[in-house]
């Protein structure tokens, strides 16, 4: 017997600490981090739906990430990344949170 999984993929975020500026105003960029956020499933938006984010503008969306109740929030505009391995090894989809949603049952997150 096959055992399917509810959330068979990660998400992860791509967190980067602030520039900043040297002795002679040269600015140097910040080093980017990788944090586990949750495992999830990604589920691509194939018949084009739209979603309404803050300010009232319509987005047509990518993909819907599935998280399980009481997963880390997301702020939006944090750029994240879904890999099919827990060692980002296999990246399947990489975008800038439109929308997260914590539900009752679970919660939701548009890129």
């Amino acid at each position: 017997m096959v055992m399917i999984q509810q959330y068979p993929h990660y998400l992860f975020a791509v967190l980067g600490g602030e520039s900043t500026q040297d002795e002679n105003g040269n600015w140097t960029q910040a080093s980017e981090s990788i944090e586990l956020i949750s495992t999830c499933r990604e589920e691509t938006n194939g018949r084009g739906s739209q979603i309404q984010i803050a300010g009232g503008t319509f987005h047509i969306f990518a993909s819907l990430i599935q998280l399980p109740k009481g997963a880390q929030g997301v702020d939006v505009g944090t750029m994240v990344f879904i890999s099919n391995k827990p060692d980002v090894s296999d990246v399947r989809i990489k975008g800038t949170v439109l929308k997260f949603d914590a539900a009752q049952l679970h919660s939701r997150l548009w890129l």
